[in-house]
């Protein structure tokens, strides 16, 4: 696997190669690729090697080299239980979600319940647009095969691994559960107006008003030891608004502070080995981590609108890593 941010020739090149790609750039430039073995979505940023960047010419590619053979399909949002059809014995699935579209909304609230979800590594992304153009342009998610570029549909690539090869998916969270109050919501959806406080009735908007919170920290919940983030969107008088739904009878916390965003997440991701994985991370971490310009030594890849990692996460980084049989063999020694 191998990570490359290049021209639309460059790019194009290696399609006509046949090459199995996951592609992210701005929609007009995907949309001059030529058809063949790859899926893309819209985003204009970037961290690459250089550093974190806004670029609408360049298009950053992940070549699959260990790919045997792949499937593609678009998928409206009424057959979103076909995600988890139709994978090889031996691969993983790469979805894209246009945000801010049904598709987006009943993905979030459905995946958890898909069949068979977590049978197979299955992760993606949530594409975007230029933030100067929000609600002035649409994300897309465009099926390489035919050139076809969806507003409300996801389309996911079934990846067959050659027989030596595993994947296996992490996700980075730099959030934990603050030792504030508990939070829970009495139903499940992408805003909220009530909540409730330690078990009393408020509201939510008054509630982190009241308390100064600072929305650019999400709320957290603990799944069996994994810190899943819901990230606000807007606050308004009436009701709060989050990139992902609230879970109906789940506790939330806010999250804990990181102290320096920017340092935090860039001492985190030096620890880590860069430039091997695909890996994705959310636009919020991009701009309140102020990485434009910035070398994290940890990731390249899109920054993305959401996360996927068998469901639907905010403010995470989330990788591929692909291993060979025997290097795990070494590992295991």
């Amino acid at each position: 696997m191998r990570n490359e941010f290049l021209t639309i020739n460059q790019a194009a090149s290696l399609i006509h190669e046949g090459k199995v790609l996951l592609i992210a750039g701005s929609a007009g430039v995907l949309a001059g690729l030529p058809r063949g073995r790859w899926i893309g979505g819209s985003t204009p940023y970037f961290m690459t090697a250089s550093g974190g960047v806004k670029d609408r010419s360049h298009l950053f590619c992940t070549i699959i080299d260990e790919a045997a053979d792949v499937r593609i399909e678009s998928i409206n949002p009424d057959d979103l239980p076909r995600l988890t059809e139709g994978r090889f014995a031996n691969g993983f699935s790469y979805v894209l979600v246009p945000a801010f579209s049904e598709v987006h909304q009943r993905f979030a609230l459905e995946a958890p319940g898909l069949p068979g979800l977590y049978n197979q590594p299955m992760l993606g992304w949530v594409t975007g647009v230029d933030l100067d153009e929000l609600g002035k342009a649409a994300p897309v998610a465009v099926d390489g095969r035919t050139g076809d570029a969806h507003t409300n549909a996801a389309v996911v690539m079934r990846v067959a691994l050659t027989q030596n090869v595993n994947a296996e998916i992490d996700i980075i969270n730099l959030f934990s559960p603050g030792e504030g109050d508990e939070i829970s919501f009495p139903t499940t959806g992408f805003s909220a107006t009530s909540c409730l406080v330690n078990g009393k009735e408020r509201n939510f908007a008054d509630y982190l008003t009241a308390i100064k919170a600072d929305t650019s920290l999400p709320l957290v919940s603990n799944y069996s030891g994994a810190m899943i983030n819901v990230s606000f969107q807007a606050v308004y008088k009436d009701r709060v608004e989050f990139y992902a739904p609230v879970v109906a009878g789940r506790s939330y916390h806010l999250a804990a502070p990181v102290g320096d965003y920017s340092s935090a997440y860039g001492v985190y991701c030096k620890q880590q080995e860069g430039g091997a994985e695909l890996s994705f991370n959310c636009i919020l971490n991009y701009l309140y981590a102020a990485l434009e310009g910035k070398i994290t030594g940890g990731f390249v890849g899109p920054v993305t609108f959401g996360e996927i990692a068998y469901i639907l996460l905010n403010q995470t980084l989330v990788r591929l890593d692909l291993t060979t049989v025997e290097a795990l063999a070494q590992v295991g020694a």
